[in-house]
């Protein structure tokens, strides 16, 4: 692996907000991406990276399995799974990862509930481009 990688990139954050996310398709569950300070989508080219170092997570008023994960479709397999947990209405987490989560190349961070209730999350980092 090139030391390049650890670099950085180009940083990011991403938002992430639904009423219910329990059955979106792949594009609906994905994270919007922003560069910093701009308001206009980042569409990932099939060689880049999203690398996350930071995420907040907040659940509304009804209790969620909240799953973010990256990956091809919209199924969590073996490997994707970024942050899980149960949290109670009105609850979550905010993470500051030691080492960040390397998403796979060209794809897009996600979500998943366990049940229909609003999700609110957002995400920051970089993204390595190839």
């Amino acid at each position: 692996m090139s030391s390049r990688r650890y670099l950085g990139g180009t940083p990011f954050h991403g938002e992430f907000t639904s009423a219910d996310a329990s059955a979106l398709t792949e594009a609906n569950s994905r994270f919007s991406l922003y560069g910093m300070g701009s308001t206009s989508a980042i569409t990932l080219a099939s060689t880049d990276q999203v690398v996350i170092t930071d995420l907040k997570l907040i659940c509304g008023t009804t209790a969620l399995t909240v799953t973010v994960y990256d990956g091809a479709n919209n199924t969590v397999a073996a490997g994707e799974r970024i942050t899980m947990g149960t949290y109670p209405a009105n609850g979550g987490e905010a993470q500051n990862f030691t080492t960040g989560h390397y998403c796979q190349t060209g794809t897009y961070p996600k979500v998943i509930t366990s049940a229909a209730g609003q999700i609110d999350v957002q995400i920051r980092g970089y993204i390595y481009r190839v």
